[in-house]
């Protein structure tokens, strides 16, 4: 799971960045926009990953990986990730 969240971490990771940001300048008033703006980052993540890497889902499969698996163990990491750096951002 490691490798397959490798390929798109830098921009899942600047994009926690970013909402960390945003909401230690725009305060918790602004966390319903934030977590909107998460979420579809990550439908465009999906998307994209599904449609120009689709080849590199045999790999997963060969190693008895299901796709929903790959996403629902990198896309919960993430989204805790994502949570921790919030709490951080807010204190």
């Amino acid at each position: 799971m490691f490798t397959f969240y490798m390929s798109f971490f830098t921009t899942a990771f600047v994009l926690t960045l970013v909402s960390a940001y945003m909401l230690s300048k725009l305060g918790s008033e602004a966390f319903t926009l934030i977590f909107w703006f998460k979420i579809i980052t990550y439908g465009i993540i999906i998307y994209y990953i599904n449609n120009y890497k689709n080849k590199e889902f045999y790999y997963y499969q060969n190693l008895g990986i299901p796709k929903l698996t790959l996403w629902i163990g990198t896309l919960t990491f993430d989204f805790l990730l994502f949570v921790a750096l919030l709490i951080y951002a807010v204190k």
